[in-house]
C-alpha cells in the first residue's frame, strides 16, 4: 500500500511540474506577444506623427511661399496697362506687387479725354473669347489713337465659365463707314472686329489639366510676357483668344503655350522658362481671388458694361455714352462763372453849410 501511494505521489508531482512549465511557457508567450504589439504600436504612432507633422509643415511652407511670392513685373494692379500716342501702343511699366503686398490700382482719370477700359478675361472661357473677337480690334484702335487706355487683368474663372451661345449674326449687307460719337475726341466704332492673325499651334489632345488649371497657366503665360517682353503682351493676348477654338477643355500644353507666344513675336528665352516653370500660377490664382469676378468684366471709366459680350454696336454705343457723359461733366466743371453785377456805390451827401450867425 505504501508503495502504491508513493508512486502516485511521484506521478502527481511530475504532472504538476509539467503543468507549471506549460503555464510558464504560455505566460512567457503572452508577455512576448504583448511586448511585440506595444513595439509595433509605438512604431506606427511615431511614423503617423512624422507624416502628419511633415504634411503640416509642407502645407505651411507652401502657403508661406505663396504669400511671399513677388508678382509679375509691370502688373502692380494685377493687370497690364496699355496706352497709345496716336500711332503706337506702349505698356506701362511698374514694379511688381511686393511679397505679401496688395495690388495698387491705376487711377481712373475721368475728364482728361481718354477713357480707362479695364477688362478681366479668362483665356479658357468662351464668353471672354467672344467679347474679344467682337470688340478687341476696336479697342486696340481706340487705345492706339489715344482715345482710351486698356488694362488687361487675366483671371481663371471656375463657376463663371459657362456654356456660351453667340448672338445670331445679321444678314451680310454692304458695309458702310461706322458712326463716330459726336463728342470729340472719342473712340471711333468699327463695323467689324477681328483679332490680329497669329499662327496657332497644331491642336493636340491635352489630358494633363482641368479647364481652370489651363486658365491659370494661360494667365501665367501672359504675366511672363508682361514681365519680360511687355511690348508683345497685346499680341499674345490676341493669340491666346484666337487659339481657343483649337483645343478642348484642358487647353494647350506648356510646350504649346511656349510655341504660341513665340509665334506671337516673343523672342526672350526667359519668357519660355517662366512659362514652363509656371512662375506666376500662384499669383494668377491670388489675383483671381482678389478680383471677385465670376465672368467677363468690362469697366469703362469705372462704369460696368452689362450688354451682350459679342454685340459690337452695343459696346461701342455704351463707350460713346460714357465719354459724352464725362465730357459734359468736365465742361460744366471748367466753365467760367458769369460775374455777378456789383451795385453802384451810393454817393456820400455833401454836408450843408451852416449860415453865419
Amino acid at each position: 500500500m505504501s508503495y502504491n501511494r508513493s508512486a502516485k505521489q511521484k506521478v502527481s508531482r511530475k504532472q504538476r511540474r509539467a503543468e507549471d512549465r506549460e503555464l510558464a511557457r504560455l505566460e512567457r508567450e503572452r508577455r512576448a506577444a504583448r511586448a511585440r504589439r506595444r513595439r509595433i504600436g509605438l512604431r506606427v504612432g511615431a511614423v503617423t506623427s512624422v507624416v502628419v507633422v511633415a504634411a503640416g509643415v509642407a502645407v505651411a511652407v507652401q502657403a508661406h511661399a505663396r504669400a511671399l511670392q513677388v508678382g509679375p513685373v509691370n502688373m502692380m494692379s494685377d493687370g497690364l496697362l496699355i496706352t497709345g500716342d496716336g500711332s503706337t501702343l506702349s505698356p506701362a511699366t511698374s514694379a511688381p506687387i511686393p511679397a505679401g503686398g496688395t495690388p495698387t490700382p491705376h487711377p481712373v482719370s475721368t475728364g482728361t479725354g481718354a477713357l480707362d477700359l479695364v477688362v478681366s478675361l479668362d483665356y479658357g472661357d468662351p464668353r471672354s473669347a467672344a467679347f474679344w473677337a467682337a470688340n478687341g480690334s476696336t479697342i486696340e484702335q481706340w487705345v492706339t489713337s489715344g482715345a482710351a487706355t486698356l488694362e488687361i487683368k487675366p483671371v481663371a474663372l471656375s463657376s463663371g465659365r459657362t456654356a456660351y451661345t453667340p448672338t445670331p449674326a445679321p444678314t451680310p449687307t454692304t458695309s458702310t463707314p461706322a458712326a463716330t460719337p459726336s463728342a470729340t475726341p472719342s473712340p471711333a466704332t468699327s463695323s467689324s472686329a477681328t483679332p490680329s492673325a497669329t499662327p496657332t499651334p497644331t491642336a493636340t489632345t491635352n489630358t494633363e489639366t482641368t479647364a481652370q488649371d489651363y486658365a491659370l497657366r494661360a494667365a501665367n503665360a501672359f504675366a511672363c510676357v508682361a514681365s519680360y517682353q511687355p511690348s508683345s503682351a497685346l499680341a499674345v493676348n490676341d493669340a491666346l483668344f484666337t487659339a481657343q477654338h483649337t483645343f478642348g477643355s484642358a487647353g494647350l500644353t506648356q510646350a504649346q503655350l511656349v510655341t504660341l507666344v513665340n509665334n506671337a513675336g516673343v523672342t526672350s528665352s526667359t519668357v519660355s522658362s517662366c512659362i514652363t516653370s509656371r512662375r506666376y500660377v500662384d499669383w494668377a490664382q491670388q489675383a483671381t481671388d482678389r478680383s471677385g469676378v465670376t465672368g467677363v468684366t468690362v469697366d469703362v471709366a469705372g462704369r460696368p458694361y452689362t450688354g451682350s459680350v459679342d454685340d459690337t454696336t452695343a459696346f461701342s454705343t455704351f463707350v460713346a455714352s460714357v465719354y459724352s457723359s464725362l465730357a459734359a461733366s468736365a465742361s460744366a466743371a471748367t466753365a467760367t462763372p458769369t460775374p455777378t453785377a456789383t451795385p453802384a456805390q451810393t454817393s456820400t451827401p455833401t454836408p450843408v453849410a451852416t449860415p453865419a450867425g
